[in-house]
């Protein structure tokens, strides 16, 4: 069994022995930068649990640009909305670095719910934590795109620390503008002292003014 299981928290309440004769029937596979691991309408054959890299969730509308509701970061689960009410996936997940994801077949997922309340308990965590960013995601799509970048550093800085191993495009992407867009704004947070910058890397030197300007 993979070591990188048995040290979740979404585990912790599942025997070993458990764990390794189910985590037999997980997938790991391994996604490029920009690959979708699922498409919004496909039918709910897993959820997904990613091991490395960084996934989002992107809602696509007909009336607006494609927009982030979710970052997924190692550790956390996703897709697991549509495999709870048994409908299509209410959005698609694209990789925004290579990444590592466990493809868990909803079956499996639906045995882990029944057999282990405390995975259950653990779901339900992620479920509100999603639901939670997605409603401030959705929140943020008329806003500037200054408030939307604030807030992806801050959510960011939140689950993965100050030193974000992020690129400028990364920016751009999970907040929904363009990268000349995600430059500008974050050569002025660099010239305001609320962050700096290097390649691929983003540090938040003063996450709590960044929150503020956020709201």
């Amino acid at each position: 069994m993979d070591p990188f299981l048995a040290r979740l928290p979404l585990f912790k309440g599942v025997s070993p022995q458990s764990l390794a004769e189910l985590s037999r029937r997980f997938v790991l596979r391994r996604h490029k930068r920009k690959e979708v691991v699922f498409e919004e309408g496909d039918p709910p054959r897993a959820v997904f649990l990613l091991k490395s890299g960084l996934v989002k969730a992107v809602k696509y509308s007909p009336k607006t640009e494609p927009f982030t509701l979710e970052v997924v970061i190692p550790g956390r689960i996703f897709g697991m909305l549509a495999v709870l009410d048994k409908k299509p996936y209410p959005v698609s997940a694209l990789c925004i670095h290579d990444s590592e994801v466990y493809h868990i077949p909803a079956g499996v997922f639906e045995e882990l719910l029944r057999r282990h309340p405390a995975f259950s308990q653990e779901v339900f965590l992620h479920v509100g934590t999603h639901l939670r960013h997605s409603q401030v995601m959705r929140s943020l799509v008329k806003e500037p795109a200054e408030r939307r970048v604030a807030y992806v550093l801050c959510l960011l800085g939140d689950m993965l620390g100050r030193e974000l191993r992020v690129c400028r495009e990364d920016i751009a992407e999970m907040a929904g503008c363009t990268p000349e867009t995600a430059i500008r704004i974050l050569a002025d947070f660099r010239k305001k002292k609320l962050i700096a910058s290097g390649w691929k890397r983003i540090t938040l030197l003063d996450p709590a003014a960044l929150k503020a300007f956020a709201g």
